[in-house]
């Protein structure tokens, strides 16, 4: 980060009480407002109406007292137009385009410190050309947000080409540009550079789809209005380049906002990602309700939720485009559960929020639209009755947990648009006898058929082999369904992942090659009949709940190479006996493992 420290400005800055961006515009009008009227108007020719860069602090000071009321005005008006349920966002991180001194990041803190809003701010980053420029921007954002994280790239729009942009992590951005769509730059560029950043970081895919999107990602873009000429277009088509989706744009002619300025105006927000499946409090206050009970968004958009729980069929509305989270889900702290059987799904609806028809276990059958960008999380979960489901070639992400505990569930198809299969998926479908792997898929995460005992796994990936109930890829063991009581695991395999073995309770022993070093959380949890296991010499380690409730665990073999074991590794292996160690180390054993568990420790 490079940021301006040791000046006067800084100073002042520092010990500003209560910073505002009209505090800190003064300090700028009160050093322009002392200079000649000719120094004046030469620093005012000299900022080209704004659109060069500024190279010198005098221009700095300029260029807020000129344009600072401007760019306060347009943006206070933008952030008026951002939904309430991103607004409630508990954080979220900024990413300030062309950010010159970070106007934009001051005058967001001001709209949520005016308007009652506790959002905190996690990171910052900041782009722009000018280094005097983006110096101070880091100053006033450290002012304005102290416990941000800030990162600053002193590179042009054309100049960005790969570069890490935003924070890895799943909260909610806001991206704010202003007053820089209109210079001359290739907007491809800046979008590529947005496109590439827009996935799940976890997916370990080389070429994402774009709709791979979980967090929130709010556009706030303001600029001048040109009347018409192709500048004006710029701002429209950088969203239509991003896939974005429009939700407010207006242009404003002269006078615009109560000033006797000349300004004009054109604001455009957008989101890419999600279109708010979590609906809020004023969105259920402006619900209108139908004739069966449910209530959808003024707009008619989005199923917010249904209050009748004696519906038992139900045809959603032509145009609804999300079905939101909790619509047909239990009551909130009630054991209630929606009585609907059959539900129509039109060929509008993009998205099915979170838990969306959670723990509708009458729902035995549904039919989805081809028009279904997104299945989130728990969508279906619980759903005890649904026996099979066909996921249309439109469909580019499928959630955690999406089908979770629907033991009825005999038959699903996974089109080829699905490049990742995410934690849980299908975990407790008991029921499902065959499962192939499309030949899209790149990525599992974690174990996706977790209790799956009875399923035959087969893969048309090139990333994934099935060999003997196990599914492996590359050198990771990612989930066992066979059914065998004796398992020896490949050489090829270095890592066996979280939950991998989970629930089998046919298996009574296994054998672990040197070639593995890692042993992930939950590995052989609940595998009820595994009463034997001789860890490897090249593991370093055994974590959090591996042997989780093995119940006819009696004896286990650690080898010297173990330096650490988590104390609730064994947690619930109520018939272990014996807990073999090397010579000399039952001191170093007890420090790491529970009381209860030292009169089992026996040296070799």
């Amino acid at each position: 980060m490079i940021i301006e420290q040791n000046t006067n400005y800084a100073y002042k800055l520092k010990y500003m009480d209560n910073p505002t961006f009209d505090k800190v515009r003064d300090l700028s009008t009160k050093f322009y407002r002392e200079l000649p009227q000719a120094l004046q108007d030469e620093l005012f020719e000299a900022l080209n109406r704004g659109i060069d860069i500024l190279d010198s602090e005098p221009q700095m000071t300029a260029y807020l007292f000129a344009f600072g009321k401007m760019h306060q005005a347009k943006l206070n008006y933008a952030f008026g137009k951002l939904p309430e349920e991103f607004l409630e966002q508990p954080e979220i991180n900024i990413i300030d385009y062309g950010c010159g001194q970070a106007l934009g990041t001051m005058c967001y803190a001001d709209f949520l410190r005016e308007n009652g809003y506790e959002q905190k701010v996690k990171t910052i980053t900041l782009i722009e050309p000018s280094e005097i420029c983006l110096k101070r921007a880091a100053l006033h954002v450290s002012v304005f947000f102290p416990n941000a994280e800030i990162r600053t790239i002193n590179k042009t729009f054309d100049e960005l080409n790969n570069e890490v942009v935003f924070c890895d992590d799943d909260n909610p951005k806001l991206h704010i540009l202003s007053n820089v769509l209109d210079l001359d730059f290739r907007l491809e560029t800046l979008t590529k550079v947005i496109q590439n950043q827009l996935i799940y970081y976890d997916t370990w895919v080389d070429d994402p789809f774009f709709e791979d999107i979980d967090e929130y990602n709010q556009f706030v873009c303001v600029g001048p209005y040109f009347s018409n000429s192709d500048n004006d277009n710029r701002m429209k088509r950088f969203c239509s380049l991003l896939n974005g989706n429009s939700y407010f744009y207006q242009f404003f002619n002269k006078y615009a906002f109560n000033s006797d300025k000349a300004w004009t105006a054109q604001i455009l927000c957008f989101w890419v990602g999600q279109f708010f499946s979590i609906p809020t409090k004023e969105d259920i206050n402006n619900a209108t309700e139908d004739n069966y009970g449910v209530l959808y968004s003024k707009d008619g958009k989005r199923l917010l939720r249904c209050n009748n729980y004696e519906l038992d069929s139900y045809s959603i509305k032509e145009g609804t485009i999300v079905i939101c989270a909790d619509a047909f889900s239990r009551k909130d702290y009630e054991n209630i559960y929606c009585s609907l059987k059959q539900i129509t799904i039109p060929n509008s609806v993009a998205d099915i929020g979170p838990n969306a028809f959670y723990g509708c276990k009458k729902l035995n059958n549904i039919t989805l639209p081809k028009s279904l960008k997104l299945i989130e999380s728990s969508a279906f979960s619980n759903c005890e009755s649904l026996q099979s489901i066909i996921i249309p070639n439109s469909v580019r992400r499928i959630g955690d947990a999406a089908f979770h505990g629907c033991p009825s569930l005999q038959h699903i198809t996974l089109p080829d648009s699905i490049k990742i299969i995410r934690y849980h998926t299908f975990c407790g479908c008991s029921s499902l006898e065959e499962f192939i792997i499309p030949e899209s898929v790149e990525c599992i995460l974690s174990n996706p058929f977790l209790r799956c005992n009875k399923i035959e796994l087969k893969s048309k990936s090139p990333h994934f082999i099935v060999q003997r109930g196990m599914l492996i890829w590359g050198k990771s063991l990612i989930s066992y369904t066979g059914e065998e009581d004796c398992l020896t695991i490949p050489d090829s395999v270095k890592t066996i992942g979280e939950h991998a073995f989970s629930g089998c309770k046919s298996l009574r022993r296994i054998i672990i090659p040197n070639s593995v070093d890692y042993i992930a959380e939950y590995a052989f949890s609940d595998c009820l009949s595994l009463s034997q296991i001789a860890i490897p010499n090249s593991i370093r380690s055994i974590g959090y709940l591996v042997f989780y409730n093995c119940v006819s665990l009696q004896k286990i073999v650690i080898p010297d190479s173990v330096g650490y074991i988590n104390c609730d590794a064994f947690w619930g292996c109520s018939s272990l006996k014996q807990i073999i160690i090397p010579k000399g180390s039952k001191d170093n054993f007890k420090k790491m493992l529970k009381e209860e568990m030292w009169d089992l420790l026996e040296e070799e």
